[in-house]
């Protein structure tokens, strides 16, 4: 029997952050979409099991992962939290299912203030925290974190991953554009993270012009 390939399973909860990181194959998205429950590959025994509460997840096949809405989930966060829950990270379930919070919900990622209607300076400011954020996650590297996981796939994944948000950025319409422009932001942010470069360089060069 050929081996199917794994991919991270983001879980999000009714308001469309993420709260838990467990592992599907193609066959464990194929039943959850036709059973209408979550299935998820057990990370001892690499058995598929139902995942508890998740009946009447939505299961989305991102390209390099997959993505589950728990019922009464929100399609997408809300556009002033996409990208802090994308920097929070995401937090990781153990052997029976159960979600118990990650490190990414330490103190700083409660710091990362929401933006507030108008003004450019709100972003500068959220865009710096974001960025201070995810340095840390890559100096500290928490277990289950989804920044940790993009940092361990490496600078080529992350830039395809970098791509394919840009290309959501392109289809997107209407408010779709404003939760796919911050997807991208943080995407970005991390790519920038593991290639050492500062958003100071950035506004430097950005100066220039």
């Amino acid at each position: 029997m050929v081996a199917q390939e794994t991919r991270p399973l983001v879980i999000c909860d009714r308001t469309g952050a993420p709260v838990a990181v467990a592992q599907q194959n193609r066959k464990g998205h194929t039943k959850s979409l036709e059973s209408g429950d979550l299935w998820s590959l057990h990370p001892e025994t690499g058995r598929l099991l139902p995942y508890p509460g998740g009946s009447g997840a939505t299961v989305e096949d991102r390209g390099t992962w997959y993505r589950a809405l728990l019922p009464g989930a929100q399609s997408r966060p809300a556009p002033e939290q996409a990208a802090q829950n994308a920097a929070a990270g995401s937090v990781r379930g153990d052997g029976g299912g159960s979600v118990s919070r990650s490190r990414d919900s330490s103190p700083e990622a409660d710091d990362v203030s929401e933006p507030k209607a108008g003004g450019g300076d709100q972003l500068d400011r959220i865009l710096a925290q974001l960025a201070a954020l995810i340095h840390t996650r890559h100096q500290e590297m928490p277990e289950g974190s989804y920044t940790t996981h993009l940092f361990e796939s490496g600078s080529e994944k992350i830039r395809k991953k970098v791509g394919e948000e840009a290309v959501e950025i392109l289809l997107a319409r209407g408010e779709e554009l404003v939760s796919e422009t911050a997807d991208f932001l943080y995407h970005l942010l991390v790519l920038l993270e593991a290639e050492g470069v500062t958003l100071s360089q950035i506004a430097a060069e950005l100066k220039k012009r």
